[in-house]
Formats: structure tokens, C-alpha cells, sequence
């Protein structure tokens, strides 16, 4: 078994406030498990101020787990000083356990959730309850104590003008904010408002005080920092013994993991306290762990899982909020993003790539992870991509476009929506999208849906000049990109409609070309790949950062002695052959070596090769019902070219 873990910082949308103070950013550890090619990831999200994790020394515990998982896999309560790392191992090796993939537990529908408001002043609070409030939410929890608490009962007195505790259910948070002195008055003024619970009134540690207000307190009481530090069982028994509280709070990754957090349900449950369970700023790696679990145990009411939408770098993840529910999205592909996602947190520091093969067979390649981030950054910079912007994925994720757009996603904290990868994406997707790639046949197809998309790039194809022409007066920004998997996506972009449109490919910033001996490109781009890339695409090179693309040297028709180049013929047809593919290829000739000749997919029609030079006339035309095609949409040309003697030629 092999173990790794990498560490990342997760950006608040809005600073989030408690009566602990503000947090802008957090910091979170993915652990990862690989063992037989599956990989399971975990994460390590303690809180500062709040965990029993020492945070000096988490990296050097995770460095001592390294050495010998199998010896905390075994016995976890070694882990017992650092529960988070607890949290993360123990969901890292149940999701290897089940195959990878993000698989933790069972699959769930949607869960009931309680929508969340941060402290701050009260014009924040107000403004994040009237959105909670027109989007739905059945259930709102509040977080008080930092404010004057007069304006706190302004806020509760507000909500309850206007919805009753049957339309509404209200929570309130004072994460230990209330002392001794002023508790039990605070808890009276709050019960006017049909309050379901308050968290935590008083700081934890106080047995006595909390005893005495759970027997007396208008408002019943759950505790949440209670539970945090008692680690034995004895210790556990004892606080629920003499607090006797009417609900908890569990949060899997401050408890030391799922199965420490069950153990809390079964003393809860024989005491008949009740329970649900709340995230605690985990990310969408954790979030969707703890849901899983959350549908496993099937508690009563709402739950606390609403805080994956708190972070503008977020993990790429299936899990949506809509109407108060926690639900996922049911996309196929979420499967292949969620085991890439696994696989780019694992232990190597290369990945494997597959080459579409549509010009040759298809092959693999290894490439570092560090060419797959600088990668990413190159069109962040290029396309003016920010944290949060929202981008599409609706490529396969078997190859080298569809992988890069996750990347682009986790590297860049992109906001990664999917459509499952069909000939017409934006069908049926719903919102706006800042960033997005497609292959040609997509973007044609979606020509009438391209105002969801603000930038739009396009690749895996040469985009005709038919299609150009639509494209004008569209508001959307439409570029044809120039790369390969070896490039590892796009190098050079050149855009097909709007004040800077061009028909010469400029590259990327670093990026430099060349032509060899056959016309041939030369890609040098050492941020990408070390040593220069060689190409089979005839170009016309312009200077040492663009050029105008003509065609495949391995398509080169030598007829008679005159070399033709397929695409510039099939170029001059865009006009005469309409709204059916077609292609240009040489067949061998006993007399000129080989004799040009034209496939058209569909029914035989008349064609004018008047635009065509002599020496470019196909001398025969073959008509195809229908074009073979490789996985990822593009034509295979080797095997259509069979399909004359299926057509009786």
C-alpha cells in the first residue's frame, strides 16, 4: 500500500464569522490510499481553535502515518490526539475498500438541510437570510453572540413576523458565546421565537451549569464543543449522564471519524437524547464522505451539510443545494471525474494519457502532473479565468481534453458544471457557463444554445469555414485552439469571431515554433513537456509565435509527382458540398503512384469540382451512408476508406 498527502487551502466567498472569531481561508490535508491500481482519498480538516489536533505538528503525523499505514488502519485510537487525521484515514481506506472513486458508503437521494447564517453585521446577516429565505429553505440556523444581542433578537424577532415555527424551523448557534452571569435571561429572551435548539450557550468544560439549564432552559439544547474532547468511552458516559442534554451535535471529522461518531449515536439513542450531524468546513471531498454516512445512519430533521458552498476553490464534486436538500447529481461522468480527482491526489507525480488516435494508432504517454498545472495556468492567464468562474465539462474524461478541463477546475478553483458528453451539450444544461471547450460538431450543434457560454474554445478538429461563417455576430468569444495530448491541450489559439478574428494561430505566452525539414511544426513549450515536440501538421509559419495551419504531412497525396495536401482541397469544397462530411485521400495508381479521390458521407449527389485546380480533381467520388468515427466523435479515415467494399466498390 502506498500512502501520500497533500495539503490545500480553501478561499471563503464572504469571511465567515463566529463568537471564535473570522476565518478568510482554511487549510485542509488529503490522504491518500493506492494499492491493486484502486485509490481511496480522505481528508483531514481540523479547525483551529476548535480541534484537539496540535496543528504544529499535523504534517509530521501524517509524515509517521506515511511509514506504516497498515499499523493505524489496524488500530485507529493511536490516532486518538488527532482526530482529523483519524477522520481522513479512516474514509481514505474505506473508500479503497469499496473500489475508489469517492465510494465511502451507499449512495443516498437527498437529505434535509438546514440553510446556514455567518455572523457579522447586521445588514450581512439580514441580506444572507432574505436569499435563504427566497430560495426556499424550510429550516435556518443562525449563528449569534458576536453581535450586540439586541440586534440578534431584532433579526430572530423579524423572521418570526413573518413565518411561524411551521412554516420555519429556527436554530440558533451561540458557539459558547453566553457566560454564567447572563445564560438562563439570554435563553428566556430567545424562547419568545419558537426557537427548535440552541448549540452550545455556554463554553464546554462546564458540567454543572449546563445540568442545571438543560433541566431548566426554555430552549432546548444541544451541545456541540461538549462532545470534542472526550475520547474514552467512560468520560463520554459521564458528561451524558450528568448534563443530560436534549440533542448533539456530530461533526465526523472533530469526533475521530465515523465509527467514533456512532458511538456517540448509540449512547445518545439509549438515553433517548437525539442527534444529527453537522459538516465542519471540510471540502466537497469530505462533505460528500460525511453524506454518505449521514443517509447510512439515517437521523431525524435537518442536518448541517450545507457548507460546501462556502468556497470559491472548492473540489470539483456532483453534490448540489436546491430548496433546502442536499442531493447529487446522477451523471455518469461524475464517476470518471471523481476517480481522476482521487488519481491526482495520489502518490505519483505523473499520469497517464491516452492519445485519441486520429492520426494513428491510439497510444499512451506519461506526463508530470507539474506540466498538467502549468498547463492550466497558461489558459487561466490566456482566457482571463478567476477564482469562482463557473466552466463545463462535457468532453470525455478518456482523454486528454476532458482531464484537463478538471484540472483547470482544481488548480485554478474553477466552479466545474458537467454535461454528460453527447453531439449537443448545452441541450439540456441549465445556467451560465464563463469557460467551456468543445470538439466542432458540439459547437455546431449548439450554435442556437451559445449564449449560456461566455468563452468558448474549440478543438479535436479543424472548425471549416461554414461553420465560421455562422459564428459571426455571436456574442459569445469563440477561438480554435492548436495542440495535442503531448501539449497537453491547446498552445496556440486563434478566435473565429468578433473584432480579432484571424486565420493564423498565435501561441501562448512561453510558447515558441519552428518547421523542420518537411514544413513540418515544431512545438517548443518547456513549461509543458522538455524537449520539442514534432509534428506530422504542414504549416505556413509566420514567425516564431504563430502560423497558418495547412494540413497533415501524413495525408500528403504524391500524384504524378505533385504533392497535394488534403485539407487545403477539402477547404475549397466547404462552398460546394453542404451540410454532409467529406474528405480528400490518395489511392494508389498504377500510373501516377497515387490518384486523389473523395469520400462524402450520405446519399450520392451531383458535385461541382469547378474550384478545384486540375491536378486537386478527385478521380472518383465514394459515397458512405455513414462515416466511422473514433470514441471521441473525430472521423477514422483508415476505416471508412473499408467501407468501399462493404458499398459494393
Amino acid at each position: 500500500m502506498k500512502v501520500n498527502w497533500s495539503k490545500r487551502t480553501l478561499n471563503f466567498k464572504l469571511p465567515v464569522g463566529t463568537s471564535r472569531g473570522v476565518m478568510k481561508t482554511r487549510d485542509v490535508w488529503f490522504i491518500s490510499l493506492s494499492q491493486g491500481g484502486k485509490i481511496g482519498i480522505g481528508e483531514c480538516a481540523p479547525l483551529l481553535g476548535l480541534s484537539l489536533d496540535n496543528f504544529n505538528q499535523i504534517e509530521k503525523k501524517l509524515d509517521e502515518m506515511c511509514k506504516n499505514p497498515n499499523l493505524f488502519i489496524n488500530d485507529l485510537s493511536q490516532l486518538s490526539d488527532f482526530p482529523s487525521i483519524r477522520f481522513g484515514l479512516e474514509m481514505a481506506y474505506l473508500d479503497l475498500r469499496n473500489g475508489g472513486g469517492q465510494k465511502y458508503f451507499d449512495d443516498f437521494k437527498s437529505i434535509n438541510i438546514n440553510g446556514l447564517i455567518w455572523m457579522g453585521d447586521p445588514d450581512f446577516m439580514t441580506n444572507q437570510l432574505e436569499q435563504k429565505l427566497s430560495e426556499g429553505w424550510h429550516c435556518i440556523k443562525l449563528k449569534i453572540g458576536a453581535l450586540d444581542f439586541e440586534k440578534e433578537l431584532e433579526i430572530l424577532q423579524s423572521i418570526r413576523s413573518r413565518f411561524n415555527r411551521n412554516e420555519l424551523e429556527l436554530r440558533v448557534d451561540a458557539n459558547g458565546a453566553f457566560n454564567k452571569n447572563d445564560v438562563k435571561e439570554k435563553l428566556e429572551q430567545l424562547s419568545k421565537f419558537d426557537l427548535h435548539s440552541i448549540e452550545q450557550p455556554i463554553q464546554a468544560g462546564q458540567w454543572d451549569i449546563l445540568s442545571d439549564l438543560c433541566k431548566t432552559s426554555p430552549v432546548p439544547i444541544a451541545l456541540d464543543e461538549e462532545l470534542i474532547p472526550l475520547i474514552n468511552k467512560k468520560d463520554r458516559i459521564e458528561m451524558m449522564d450528568k448534563i443530560n442534554p436534549q440533542y448533539l451535535v456530530l461533526k465526523p471529522s472533530l469526533l475521530g471519524g465515523f465509527s467514533e461518531s456512532e458511538k456517540w449515536i448509540s449512547l445518545a439513542k439509549e438515553r433517548n437524547i437525539g442527534w444529527w450531524i453537522t459538516s465542519a468546513l471540510e471540502s466537497n471531498i469530505g462533505l460528500n464522505a460525511i453524506a454518505q454516512w449521514t443517509a447510512k445512519v439515517k437521523p431525524d430533521g435537518f442536518q448541517g451539510l450545507g457548507t460546501g458552498q462556502l468556497f470559491t476553490n472548492n473540489i470539483p464534486s456532483q453534490l448540489k443545494v436546491k430548496f433546502g436538500k442536499l442531493s447529487k447529481e446522477k451523471l455518469p461522468i461524475w464517476n470518471d471525474v471523481n476517480k481522476f480527482t482521487s488519481e491526482w491526489y495520489n502518490e505519483k507525480d505523473f499520469m497517464e494519457l491516452q492519445t485519441s488516435g486520429s492520426t494513428g494508432k491510439p497510444k499512451s504517454i506519461s506526463v508530470k502532473k507539474e506540466w498538467m498545472k502549468n498547463s492550466a495556468q497558461l489558459t487561466g492567464k490566456t482566457f482571463g479565468l478567476i477564482e469562482g468562474d463557473s466552466v463545463l465539462l462535457c468532453m470525455s474524461m478518456k482523454y486528454v481534453a476532458g482531464k484537463m478541463m478538471v484540472v483547470r477546475a482544481i488548480e485554478l478553483g474553477l466552479d466545474l458544471k458537467v454535461a454528460e458528453p453527447s453531439s449537443s451539450p448545452l441541450k439540456d444544461f441549465d445556467g451560465q457557463i464563463d469557460f467551456a471547450a468543445m470538439v466542432p460538431l458540439q459547437l455546431e450543434n449548439s450554435i442556437d444554445q451559445l449564449e449560456k457560454v461566455k468563452i468558448l474554445i474549440v478543438g479535436g478538429g479543424k472548425v471549416n469555414s461554414k461553420l465560421v461563417e455562422k459564428l459571426q455576430g455571436v456574442s459569445t468569444q469563440i477561438y480554435e485552439t492548436y495542440g495535442m495530448t503531448e501539449t497537453l491541450t491547446h498552445v496556440a489559439i486563434k478566435a473565429l469571431n468578433g473584432p480579432n478574428q484571424s486565420k493564423v494561430f498565435t501561441a501562448f505566452h512561453g510558447i515558441q515554433f519552428d518547421i523542420d525539414e518537411r514544413d513540418c511544426l515544431m512545438v517548443y513549450a518547456p513549461m509543458l513537456n522538455p524537449g520539442s515536440i514534432v509534428t506530422n501538421d504542414i504549416v505556413e509559419l509566420i514567425d516564431e509565435i504563430s502560423f497558418r495551419w495547412l494540413g497533415r504531412y501524413d495525408n500528403i497525396i504524391n500524384s504524378g509527382g505533385v504533392k497535394i495536401i488534403p485539407e487545403v482541397v477539402e477547404a475549397k469544397l466547404v462552398s460546394v458540398i453542404l451540410d454532409r462530411r467529406y474528405f480528400i485521400v490518395g489511392e494508389p495508381d498504377n500510373k501516377l503512384g497515387e490518384r486523389v479521390v473523395l469520400f462524402v458521407e450520405g446519399d450520392e449527389i451531383n458535385i461541382s469540382l469547378d474550384s478545384l485546380e486540375k491536378y486537386e480533381r478527385p478521380k472518383d467520388i465514394y459515397f458512405i451512408p455513414k462515416f466511422v468515427e473514433i470514441k471521441s466523435g473525430k472521423v477514422n479515415r483508415r476505416e471508412t476508406i473499408k467501407m468501399i467494399k462493404l458499398c459494393g466498390r
